[in-house]
């Protein structure tokens, strides 16, 4: 019903702009699409939320959030006030824009998809926290090196994207496109920039969870407290890869939330 509904609508503009110049058509075009491009906005406990919809699939976290992944919202109800959270996949900063919410976090947030990350920045200038949120548009991995990100869909909002090769936690994807990213270890990025150190991780890739774990070990080791990784798909069949086993020998421990059902989000303490 909505994509029919949306064709009709489209279907509507083009024929009320089809007389006009080609110029003033596509100008006038360009600014209904601006004029209709939704802001949606999400209750909390802290208050509401609100973020801007240019695709139907950007819309998807902030519509989901207290349903889609009750265990990350509940991990960051858990943090303290004020300390420093890299969220790592950000998306369109569903959960970054939470924890600077409802924990006052300094969040580091970090995107490598354009298209994701320009809505990430519109949905942090709406919601007026850009003095706790600062996001970049790079991707992590194991090592530093200029890389592509390879995307089956570039709209914004959408996932399943691999940095430096096809392969996901869903086998390889069918990529349509390939963009050009830099790409860092974050212990090469901490010793490179000095950025506010993570106290706490958000992780959610899709695709490289272990190897973006293996290029942080010095900074784990010396101030993560706790990493909520995603562990799905065919990294969840294998029993997570190497990414427990890796995080017992840094010192963490797997933890179970109370009141929360064991989910594809993994929460570790050390």
């Amino acid at each position: 019903m909505s994509r029919t509904l949306a064709r009709a609508v489209a279907g509507l503009a083009k024929g009320c702009t089809a007389f006009l110049k080609p110029k003033r058509r596509d100008l006038t075009r360009a600014l209904v699409a601006e004029a209709i491009t939704p802001v949606v906005s999400a209750e909390t406990p802290a208050g509401k939320l609100f973020f801007s919809g240019p695709t139907a699939r950007s819309l998807h976290d902030p519509q989901g959030l207290k349903r889609d992944e009750p265990e990350t919202v509940a991990w960051i109800d858990t943090l303290p006030q004020g300390e420093v959270l890299w969220d790592i996949g950000a998306n369109v900063g569903t959960y970054a824009l939470y924890a600077a919410k409802a924990r006052r976090s300094r969040v580091l947030a970090f995107e490598p998809s354009a298209a994701t990350y320009a809505v990430l920045i519109k949905n942090i200038e709406i919601n007026g926290l850009a003095d706790r949120i600062d996001a970049y548009c790079i991707a992590f991995s194991d090592r530093t090196a200029l890389d592509h990100l390879f995307m089956a869909n570039t709209g914004a909002g959408h996932s399943m994207h691999a940095f430096g090769g096809k392969n996901t936690v869903q086998g390889e994807i069918q990529a349509v496109f390939k963009q050009a990213v830099p790409g860092f270890s974050i212990d090469r990025f901490v010793e490179l920039f000095d950025p506010p150190p993570p106290r706490h991780i958000k992780l959610d890739v899709d695709s490289i969870e272990e190897r973006i774990l293996r290029g942080a070990e010095t900074t784990l080791r010396r101030h993560v407290e706790t990493v909520m990784v995603e562990i799905d798909g065919l990294t969840r069949d294998a029993g997570g890869g190497g990414i427990r086993p890796f995080l017992v020998d840094l010192g963490f421990t797997e933890e179970t939330l109370p009141g929360i059902a064991a989910r594809r989000n993994v929460l570790f303490r050390k």
